[in-house]
């Protein structure tokens, strides 16, 4: 497969622990990544700077063509954006400096999609694509929920690596509340959700574990990540949400560590809700903003992260508490929260809050300060290994299943069957009032509130086409 950039050689050192995210069985490496003998799934291994990063997923092929879409997607919405700016040129009351601004942003959208590119260039999307042995189904068994983006945490990127603006100290400051780090070994630790991996790199250079392995879904923040701890400095736009001055709007900020790592800190592109480890393996487990914004109930969380660890071995996590589930038994409090984790075999050792500034570019007016809530907690026995994850429910991934009768779909039905009618009513003719009077009378409806949906719909489908799109 052309994505695979470790043919050469593979010198991963993880093999002893590794396990399959498809089956759960021992997998082993060779001249073109790892390989699964149970269930016969190849995962591709991606060479960049200083490491070869292992892409194991449960579907690896499927997963990548995800972000392949997902690639696809940013690079269309900065088109989209580079026609927005170069139509703002055209506005009559430019002032010079106005113009400049505007030339200077359309510069950095364009150099924005050569970075993202350059960065991503060790996947070779270019030779990804579906063979025979892809059906359907296989595209219903992502792993990658709806909500992440490519670009969805840019911002972590600045934060960790090129702001320097005191947050990073302050997170670890908050975790080292509760991790007792100055009186106790680290032994072999595992971050899962890592993100841009700062913290575990700090946590690594300041109290050196024996291993450090880092877990994320996202390869942007990956591939950077294993660039700039290797000792590279990586060059990325910043597009503020609320820029201070002309300057602000695009800025060239250069990714770097105060020092590169060049040993025993591991990367590995995986899902943290399948993360392909035998059980015991790891001494400590950290969770940074992670728990909340998981799409799985936080029983099944905590029953995994029990399953990586060794009897004894800590969890620690921090992060703020935003559980925005639907479902109302997946949302927890603090108080909450503790009562999951001694059910789920844990001993907790201590619990903390602190105010910490988060993601306070200098560059903007935005910000904001969490309330982190910070925790240690010992394994203390075996629990359950939770099922596996999947971000769909069974009737989805099996098309020949029946799908159930839910309350979301007929609502969504009735309104996109409004909707539908209102916009295939627009001519270019008819106005609102005219509009709303042939859905009163089609529904029975009072003609003013038909007016108003009709108004409503309208001004929604406006304002979705003119709004400028958020660069987080």
């Amino acid at each position: 497969m052309g994505a695979t950039a470790a043919q050469a050689s593979w010198t991963f050192e993880l093999d002893a622990i590794l396990r399959c995210p498809a089956c759960g069985s021992s997998i082993s490496s060779g001249s073109a990544g790892l390989a699964c003998s149970a269930c016969e799934t190849s995962f591709p291994g991606f060479a960049t700077q200083g490491a070869v990063i292992p892409w194991l997923f449960h579907d690896p092929i499927t997963t990548l063509l995800e972000w392949k879409a997902r690639l696809n997607g940013f690079l269309h919405a900065n088109q989209l954006e580079q026609a927005r700016l170069q139509g703002a040129l055209a506005h009559p009351t430019l002032s010079n400096a106005h113009r400049r601004r505007i030339l200077a942003s359309l510069r950095a959208r364009k150099g924005h999609a050569e970075q993202v590119l350059d960065l991503l260039a060790p996947l070779g999307f270019d030779g990804v694509g579906f063979d025979s042995s892809h059906t359907p189904t296989h595209v219903l068994r992502s792993s990658i929920p709806p909500n992440q983006g490519l670009s969805s945490y840019c911002s972590n990127v600045f934060r960790d690596w090129a702001w320097e603006n005191g947050e990073n100290e302050q997170l670890l400051e908050a975790l080292s509340e509760v991790a007792g780090f100055e009186s106790r070994r680290l032994g072999k630790m595992l971050t899962l959700g890592a993100g841009a991996c700062r913290l575990p790199y700090d946590i690594h250079r300041h109290y050196a574990p024996d291993l450090s392995v880092t877990l994320d879904i996202n390869p942007l923040l990956m591939l950077l990540a294993s660039r700039v701890v290797a000792g590279a400095e990586v060059p990325l736009y910043e597009f503020p949400i609320a820029p201070l001055d002309n300057d602000s709007f695009a800025a060239l900020q250069k990714c770097r560590a105060p020092e590169a790592l060049d040993d025993n800190f591991h990367f590995v592109l995986a899902d943290a809700l399948r993360p392909p480890f035998a059980p015991a393996t790891f001494d400590t487990v950290l969770t940074p903003w992670l728990i909340d914004i998981v799409p799985q109930d936080l029983h099944a969380v905590a029953a995994q992260i029990n399953r990586l660890l060794r009897k004894g071995g800590i969890w620690l996590n921090t992060g703020s508490l935003a559980f925005f589930h639907a479902d109302e038994g997946w949302r927890y409090s603090d108080s909450e929260i503790q009562a999951v984790l001694k059910a789920s075999g844990f001993e907790i050792y201590q619990t903390a809050r602190r105010n910490v500034s988060y993601l306070r570019s200098p560059l903007s007016a935005h910000g904001r300060i969490e309330n982190v809530y910070s925790f240690s907690a010992r394994k203390v026995r075996e629990v359950p290994a939770p099922e596996p994850h999947h971000c769909v429910p069974q009737w989805i991934r099996a098309t020949d299943q029946k799908i159930p009768e839910l309350p979301e779909f007929l609502i969504a039905s009735s309104n996109h069957l409004l909707k539908t009618q209102v916009l295939a009513a627009i001519d270019g003719k008819r106005s609102i009032d005219e509009i709303g009077d042939r859905i009163a009378q089609q529904y029975g409806l009072d003609p003013r509130e038909a007016t108003l949906a009709v108004a409503r719909i309208v001004l929604e489908e406006y304002e979705n086409g003119i709004e400028a799109p958020a660069w987080h």
